[in-house]
């Protein structure tokens, strides 16, 4: 039998915030990446149509994107989004519309009997959204139009989102504030509150938020996605409500800059919803290239020995544009060969020898080209690294102890030939020292 109103009075009933709020389409999911891990995805929000989680995600968009989305909702309830997020150095803008409809279906009597009349629902979202960054912390705000019309009756809005995002490494945090202001048919839209942290590694990724939806108490969404090669995902989650949540699943495909992505949401005994969508990301190597040129510090190319040199001192040989590989840790916590890691960086900074390429930006071109940079010490994969980082010299190295003492190796690897260019070992007695060792190895590769 076709639907009738009681049987969509049934199905707002149960999805309605609470019996004093509207708006329930603008707290469905929305992202078919965010939806397969369980929803959470306010500390990324870096797709499209992230800008629906949070609108400071943007920002870290490598490259202008695009997606269309198809959503396959509950009783007969189809939906289709598209989004467009186009990010410059600093800054990014955004736009996603959504519309939600239910075909028109006769109306029948409580004797099965048609009376003429029909209804239909339409819900429309006209999302537009701008964000910033300062380093790893982003901001970001959204302005949205959001209408309703149920049976012939319509009502529209317009509401607000607040959103941040800091990163630090892999990790990030990220919180936002949603639907603020508006009303429709007279009552107010649901404002949402999220909370959340994620991993975002090269194999692995992992995130998990604490959602809060108008009166409601709040409750947690959480998956994780494993990238079983360069081009395919697979993605799970799980969202904790009290009721009609329920287990998510995902699956994505990768190649180049297209991407198609697959959700599959539980509602419990409400049924299933699932998510399709494509999404093309544009422009040429040379525009990663140039996020990677930026990420140095002003380099105009490489800076070859010249007599302008002070005396005793030459450049690495091939230029002074240089990344390190995370270290190895031999005998010790791989945590300790990080920060032994980050203590040689510094010291080539510091030296004014060397531009550096910060480890932030470095693990994010690396992640987007699906490299694993930490336990990089085989010449052939330090070419490779520094072929996608487009970087003339890449250090790498490892930390090791043997009974008290600590010894650290660092090869300089030449990008071009293949070759271990200069390498260098010390030892410290002591955990305090090696600080102290690594400005002794920068002014060795220094001089002659």
């Amino acid at each position: 039998m076709k639907k009738t109103l009681f049987s969509i009075f049934i199905l707002f009933s149960a999805l309605a915030v609470s019996a004093q709020e509207s708006g329930v389409f603008l707290t469905l999911p929305l992202s078919p990446r965010a939806g397969g891990m369980g929803d959470a995805s306010v500390a990324l929000a870096d797709d499209p149509l992230g800008l629906y989680y949070n609108p400071a995600g943007m920002v870290f968009a490598k490259r202008p994107a695009l997606s269309l989305v198809y959503h396959k909702y509950l009783q007969d309830i189809n939906g289709n989004s598209f989004a467009f997020v186009y990010p410059f150095r600093h800054w990014a803008i955004g736009v996603a519309p959504t519309i939600y409809a239910m075909k028109e279906e006769p109306i029948y009597d409580s004797l099965g009997a048609d009376i003429g009349e029909k209804f239909g629902y339409e819900a429309k979202i006209m999302d537009v959204a701008l964000a910033g960054r300062i380093g790893g912390l982003a901001l970001g705000v959204a302005g949205k139009s959001y209408s309703e019309d149920i049976g012939g009756q319509g009502s529209a809005t317009t509401a607000y989102d607040v959103g941040a995002i800091y990163k630090l490494g892999k990790l990030s945090f990220g919180a936002v504030m949603q639907n603020l202001g508006g009303k429709i048919f007279e009552y107010k839209v649901a404002k949402i509150q999220r909370l959340g942290a994620a991993y975002n590694g090269v194999k692995y990724s992992a995130a998990v938020d604490l959602k809060k939806e108008g009166e409601n108490k709040g409750y947690l969404g959480f998956g994780g996605a494993y990238n079983l090669s360069r081009a395919l995902k697979l993605r799970g989650g799980w969202q904790l409500k009290d009721e009609f949540g329920g287990i998510t699943f995902g699956l994505g495909f990768e190649l180049g800059g297209f991407n198609f992505d697959y959700a599959f949401l539980s509602y419990g005994d409400l049924g299933a919803t699932h998510k399709a969508g494509i999404s093309l990301a544009f422009g040429s190597n040379a525009d990663r290239t140039t996020e990677v040129e930026k990420a140095s510090i002003d380099v105009k190319g490489p800076v070859q020995a010249s007599t302008n040199t002070a005396p005793g001192i030459v450049k690495i040989a091939g230029g002074t544009n240089i990344a390190v590989a995370e270290f190895v840790g031999k005998n010790v916590s791989q945590a300790d060969a990080s920060i032994v890691t980050d203590f040689l960086r510094t010291e080539l900074v510091s030296s004014g020898l060397f531009n550096v390429m910060d480890r932030n930006n470095m693990d994010t071109v690396l992640a987007e080209q699906k490299f694993q940079n930490s336990g990089c010490t085989e010449q052939e994969c330090a070419v490779e690294m520094g072929k996608l980082l487009n970087i003339k010299q890449v250090l790498v190295g490892s930390l090791s102890k043997l009974l008290d003492s600590y010894y650290v190796t660092v090869n300089v690897v030449d990008v071009e030939t293949g070759k271990i260019s200069v390498s260098y070992n010390s030892d410290a007695v002591s955990s305090k020292e090696l600080k102290e060792v690594c400005r002794k190895i920068v002014k060795n590769l220094s001089r002659k």
